[in-house]
């Protein structure tokens, strides 16, 4: 690959021609353009992006900001989708994806702040949103083209985009009353993100609703990943009555339920019915097969590229469009972990 002095030198004409040539300037002729054109295919011409992005204050990038840790990342294959949905979009629009890892274990917000004042991307995606999110709230007062996977109450009309985590949870309450449940617990993760808020009030009125008394005790949050789902499991079976049906956050967590059961001696829809709010890869291989729920995680991907593009190409003084606030649908998947109610609960071991 060459670059536009050594193509203007083979040309034996001027740099500054080349450059209005290439970026289709009417003031050279339709014969010099042409020339530039057919030289630059055949020598493999490479505009210096570093330049070009110097000058335009652009960097072509669109950046994803994304949580990790030992025990637990949303760059699992799920995730992978929601990505591949943003990246068919940035496909022939000058834009590329960049990923941007920070530890759960670290400041969020100065880690956002760090990438927006070097200025590396032209556009981020935030995921984990808090119920009050300051990153919001810093990206909306700069005017920093954003969109959040998930919603929050900070920043007032912002784009958004999130999984119908509360319909979910009055769908699987719902199908486990029918299948004749009257104690059902919830057990998620001790993480402080907006989802799992959502997910909680969502229960306590999908139980209401049914005139199903809620009890603290009912709702287990522990450490990250297995473990949250054997800790919750241990503590709902140690209770004097015991619930009939667990509802899990994920796929990971419901391992650790599944473990848990195993070592009391109970089968998951059986003695336990078991419904997990999210159907991912980590539990594919679980048996019984687990009930779980199902998006469209590529879509959602692409509902996060297309408006983050229109704010990209709005630009800072152009009137603001309605945001983007977007709920997708979940769906369940019957598997075999869920059942009618036993009449009488076999007690844990």
């Amino acid at each position: 690959m060459i670059g536009i002095r050594a193509l203007a030198q083979h040309l034996n004409i001027s740099i500054g021609t080349v450059s209005r040539a290439l970026n289709g300037k009417t003031d050279v002729n339709a014969l010099t353009r042409q020339r530039v054109f057919d030289a630059a295919a055949a020598l493999g011409y490479s505009p210096n992006q570093s330049g070009r992005s110097l000058r335009d204050g652009k960097t072509n990038l669109i950046g994803v900001l994304i949580p990790t840790s030992r025990e637990t990342t949303l760059f699992d294959f799920g995730f992978a989708a929601v990505l591949e949905g943003i990246r068919s979009v940035l496909v022939g629009q000058g834009q590329d994806l960049a990923v941007f890892l920070y530890a759960e274990e670290d400041d969020a917000f100065a880690h956002l702040r760090r990438i927006a004042e070097r200025r590396l991307a032209d556009g981020l995606v935030i995921a984990d949103t808090l119920r009050i999110d300051p990153r919001i709230d810093y990206l909306i007062e700069n005017a920093l083209p954003f969109v959040a996977f998930g919603r929050s109450r900070s920043g007032g009309d912002h784009h958004w985009v999130d999984m119908d985590f509360p319909g979910a949870v009055a769908q699987a309450v719902d199908r486990l009353v029918s299948l004749g449940h009257r104690r059902i617990g919830l057990v998620l993760t001790q993480r402080e993100v907006n989802f799992l808020d959502l997910v909680r009030d969502a229960f306590k009125r999908a139980l209401r609703s049914h005139g199903l008394p809620f009890k603290s005790e009912l709702i287990q949050r522990h450490r990250h990943g297995e473990d949250s789902g054997y800790l919750g499991a241990e503590h709902l079976l140690a209770l004097p009555e015991r619930p009939t049906a667990m509802l899990t956050q994920n796929g990971n967590v419901a391992i650790g339920l599944y473990r848990r059961l195993n070592e009391a001696q109970l089968r998951p829809g059986i003695d336990v019915s078991v419904i997990s709010l999210i159907g991912d890869l980590q539990a594919q291989f679980l048996s019984p097969a687990l009930t779980s729920f199902h998006t469209d995680l590529w879509g959602i991907g692409a509902q996060i590229g297309q408006a983050l593009m229109a704010e990209v190409r709005r630009g800072i003084r152009a009137p603001r469009v309605a945001p983007t606030q977007l709920l997708m649908p979940m769906q369940i998947s019957a598997g075999e972990s869920d059942a009618r109610a036993a009449r009488r609960p076999t007690r844990p071991a």
